[in-house]
């Protein structure tokens, strides 16, 4: 059983009559959310159906590395329109029939479009209350991911909001969420939409490839700051190990300084290393030394050096030669007893 498998009942109901899908992405999306909606529309759009992605945003650099970016747009498709629907309250039977009303008839009056609704002899025909009710634009399905509310979606609901009246999938890691969907997946303890989207994809038996996983994978790394912060679980571990399992690849790992200069790291006990033009290296080198520029450190003159001094060799003293005694002066006269020169042989009896 999926996690969300409870969640997603209506909506895998729904699915295999969906042609045409809409993913709205909230204002000002992170990397996560950019990298979700995306997957989630690779896996759409694999699957054989019309899918558009839109957020009310504009694409960073940072998030250029992401497979689809070029996808998203920050407005509705032309002909996303929406249809119209007049909902008249409190004119049914409970047999489903409507007994006041005989017929009904339409017919434009300049500028305007009459609808007649003719009542059945001695009754009259009075709803109880007129609501324009608004269909999805041709959507089938909408799924907005990471919005709170339907107004975190910005000008793209805003400016459309008549379109936001069918069947929406609201997608959140975030527990302020308004559950304001048809169907809401909303997980405060999942680390990121990401995470979230992991388990969803395959449970709706769409497509999982090693794109839609590096996208994933991206969304997870930035939203936890590399696995390292307090909501990285266990289920956390285990969505990247299905997103690698199928060929996803892992997020480049670089620490950036805050002008966004790519830093170098800074071994423990060692001093900062300047970003820039190069490394300075000039508290290296004594006072009075030759300097070189820090700005190509193998463009610097050896200096000269200065010829060493050699000692003459002496010749090795001869075996007649007196030897020297540590702490006697050569004017120390020395007493050599007869014959200690001479080799000794041992003489001797034999022993018995």
């Amino acid at each position: 059983m999926a996690k969300y498998d409870n969640q997603l009942t209506e909506l895998k109901s729904l699915l295999p009559n969906a042609k045409n899908v809409l993913i709205a992405v909230s204002a000002n999306a992170d990397i996560d959310r950019f990298a979700s909606g995306l997957a989630l529309f690779l896996a759409f759009e694999q699957s054989g159906r019309q899918v558009q992605i839109v957020s009310d945003d504009t694409i960073r650099v940072a998030q250029a590395h992401l497979f689809g970016i070029d996808h998203i747009k920050n407005t509705l498709p032309s002909g996303a329109g929406g249809n119209l629907t007049i909902v008249l309250e409190g004119v049914v039977a409970p047999d489903g029939t409507v007994p006041s009303l005989e017929k009904l008839d339409w017919h434009p009056d300049g500028n305007n479009l009459n609808l007649d609704f003719h009542a059945v002899s001695g009754q009259s025909f009075k709803p109880a209350n007129i609501t324009p009710k608004y269909g999805g634009g041709g959507f089938d399905l909408i799924f907005t991911i990471g919005a709170l509310n339907l107004n975190a979606l910005g000008n793209i609901y805003s400016q459309n909001i008549q379109i936001f009246s069918g069947n929406i999938i609201n997608i959140d890691a975030q527990t302020g969420n308004a559950n304001f969907g048809k169907t809401n997946i909303i997980d405060g303890n999942a680390s990121s939409v990401s995470e979230i989207m992991i388990d969803l994809i395959p449970a709706l038996g769409l497509p999982f490839d090693a794109d839609i996983a590096s996208n994933l994978l991206a969304g997870i790394f930035d939203a936890t700051g590399n696995l390292s912060n307090q909501k990285t679980g266990a289920d956390t571990y285990l969505a990247v190990a299905q997103a690698l399992r199928v060929g996803g690849r892992k997020p480049q790992v670089t620490q950036t300084s805050e002008a966004g200069i790519l830093a170098p790291v800074n071994q423990p006990g060692s001093a900062p290393v300047k970003s820039g033009s190069g490394l300075d290296l000039s508290a290296l080198i004594p006072p009075g030394q030759p300097q070189f520029s820090s700005t190509n450190p193998l463009d610097f003159k050896v200096p000269s050096v200065a010829p060493q001094q050699t000692q003459p060799v002496q010749p090795a003293p001869s075996v007649e030669e007196r030897p020297q005694m540590e702490g006697l002066n050569s004017a120390d006269s020395i007493e050599v007893e007869p014959g200690w020169l001479t080799p000794k042989v041992f003489k001797g009896t034999s022993v018995g």
